[in-house]
């Protein structure tokens, strides 16, 4: 065993927050980090770690400990793993090196865990059942040769075969119970598996730690179509990646690793050359498996199914790779088809080339997933469309590739590129304000903060479109009056609509405001934007000026100032957008005019 100073070398020699960061997003409060304990569901964090006491703790469920306690109890390892692993990791020499998979717990449960392998293998070549279950993996293209690279198998059609197989050799029902290969029931204990095509599930080292069980035979349609095997001490689903540990190599060589939603798709990509794809195994995409994968490559290539399930796990695992800095592309298959089925359909040679030719980076996914079968005749579809790739276009640091995907998108939508960035630019505002508004006002404010700050903000406009809305409803008779001003030309073209609809339509009808009889005034574009007005509004929980007719009239000329700077980004574009040269000239010299008149107004001012 390691000695006492050994181990009291390791815990002084592990950097305690980077090793918990492995596991655990963490945030620095004080001298400590904290972060959601990976033992327990919670959503205010409680896990601290402190790197001067080398520990971490949870305050909630109380697990915790120093490194080795903690890696014990998160990669469900025992004590001599973690100090090996910990070793390794802060290079030190243990007196005695411990090689803990040779200990009598861990030899006897690989063993048993060997034999069930061997057990289903020799079931799928050398009985009747297994001729049957042979003949459709064939069918489904797969040859010998994969069929032993992935050590698949076929579970007995007797309830109990595995069971007494191991029970014959003097293993405990106790220990295949802990394995998940055996289960006790009224009349004794019986196989988990039964009659179906068996795919050994292993850990990073190539050791088998559970299976993937699929039905084949039409009589079993009724049933589930795989049988996973329960988690157990060796297995933990949200920690394991199929085929990680066969792909490792090719993941190093290659610099890339291929992640799929399932096996099937994983030995496809295999078979047709893609020697690192691997998946995860039935959940969705967690901040371990991301680790583990960081480790041996830092650029991801996503290819899941083509459906919509598929698409949206998709952007799930783009989100989850950007939380940790990986590079991320993605292939998206055609026709709603996963990598199996494409394989099956048209070969292995023409899905390596349509793999190849096809990886595209996640904005331009996003791009193509958000007009994909969509109405584009659909008005209010358009929109969808437009604030959803809008909202992706928020996330490129690169102007340049904005415009990119902005004039592509305004060809595909058969609209001009000046319109489509002017709602481009309002969208964008209007993210950027509702969370100023959010994370500015988490304090209660004075009585002047309106003015003080939000007025002096780049967010003003937006700010003031908003409340001058809430200025027209409180009676009809000042709703009237602001449109006096000539308003509607100061307000944005979502805004403008409503502002319509609120002046000819309702009042026109009306004389006190109501909001859910507004609401049917609207159309759905519409009512989404006024919404959308409300939440914002919502989050200024803090300002308290009050309503008055001077307040009215501030905003009113902050407003109309703004109309004036409408104009000119409006000409602007058009110069930008036309190739007429006599078109250009004229343009250019009403906005030098429309800039004179501006200029005139201002100085005025300042003579008053």
């Amino acid at each position: 065993m390691a000695s006492k100073l050994d181990i009291e070398r390791i815990i002084e020699s592990t950097d305690i927050v980077q090793l918990v960061s492995e596991f655990v997003p963490l945030q620095k409060s004080g001298a400590n980090f904290k972060g959601l304990c990976p033992f327990h569901n919670e959503k205010t964090p409680s896990f601290t770690v402190s790197p001067d006491k080398k520990i971490a703790h949870c305050f909630s469920c109380k697990k915790g400990g120093n490194a080795i306690q903690f890696l014990m109890d998160i990669k469900n390892i025992t004590f001599n793993q973690a100090i090996n692993e910990l070793a390794k990791r802060n290079s030190i020499n243990l007196e005695e090196y411990i090689e803990d998979k040779k200990t009598p717990q861990y030899t006897k449960y690989y063993e048993i865990t060997k034999i069930s392998k061997q057990f289903y293998q020799r079931n799928l070549h050398q009985t009747e059942s297994g001729q049957i279950a042979l003949e459709y993996l064939h069918k489904r293209g797969l040859d010998d040769e994969t069929i032993k690279m992935f050590g698949i198998g076929l579970a007995s059609n007797k309830m109990d075969v595995l069971y007494k197989v191991l029970k014959d050799l003097n293993y405990l029902e106790l220990d295949m119970m802990d394995l998940g290969l055996i289960r006790k029931g009224d009349n004794g204990y019986y196989d988990l598996f039964t009659k179906r095509i068996m795919f050994p599930i292993c850990d990073e080292e190539g050791n088998v730690v559970a299976y993937s069980g699929r039905i084949f035979n039409n009589d079993d349609k009724n049933q589930a179509k795989y049988i996973n095997s329960p988690e157990t001490f060796l297995y933990k689903k949200g920690l394991i990646l199929y085929n990680l540990n066969m792909a490792k190599q090719a993941i190093l060589k290659n610099k890339r690793v291929i992640l799929h939603e399932g096996q099937m798709d994983v030995i496809a990509s295999v078979k047709s050359g893609l020697s690192e794809a691997v998946c995860t195994l039935g959940t969705a995409l967690t901040d371990a498996q991301t680790k583990l994968l960081k480790k041996y490559t830092n650029d991801v290539i996503i290819c899941y199914d083509g459906d919509n399930a598929g698409i949206s796990a998709s952007i799930k695992a783009i989100e989850m790779f950007n939380k940790y800095q990986i590079n991320v592309k993605l292939v998206l298959l055609p026709d709603k088809l996963d990598p199996d089925d494409y394989v099956k359909k048209y070969g292995n040679e023409a899905y390596l080339k349509y793999f190849n030719d096809n990886i595209i980076d996640s904005m331009e996914y996003r791009y193509l997933i958000a007009l994909k079968d969509k109405n584009l005749k659909d008005n209010n579809v358009v929109e969808e469309i437009k604030n959803e790739i809008f909202s992706s276009i928020n996330s490129l640091k690169s102007n340049t590739i904005k415009e990119v995907y902005l004039n592509k998108l305004a060809n595909d939508l058969k609209v001009s590129f000046a319109a489509l960035n002017n709602d481009y630019n309002y969208h964008y505002k209007r993210v950027r304000v509702s969370n100023y508004v959010e994370n500015s006002f988490e304090v209660e404010k004075n009585q002047n903060y309106y003015y003080e700050e939000v007025k002096t903000s780049e967010y003003n406009y937006i700010l003031h479109e908003l409340r001058i809305f809430d200025y027209a409803k409180i009676t009809k008779e000042k709703a009237i009056y602001i449109d006096s001003k000539g308003i509607i030309d100061a307000l944005s073209d979502d805004n403008q609509k409503i502002w319509f609809k609120l002046i000819e339509n309702y009042y026109d009808k009306y004389q006190v405001f109501d909001n859910a009889r507004f609401l049917n005034v609207l159309n759905e574009q519409e009512r989404n934007i006024y919404i959308e007005n409300i939440k914002v509004q919502q989050n200024i929980k803090h300002i308290q000026v009050e309503y008055t007719d001077a307040d009215l009239e501030e905003v009113l000329k902050a407003l109309l100032k703004n109309k004036d700077k409408k104009s000119l980004d409006s000409l602007s574009n058009a110069i930008y957008n036309t190739s007429v040269e006599a078109e250009k000239i004229a343009l250019i010299e009403e906005k030098i005019k429309l800039r004179r008149e501006q200029d005139k107004k201002e100085k005025k001012k300042v003579g008053r």
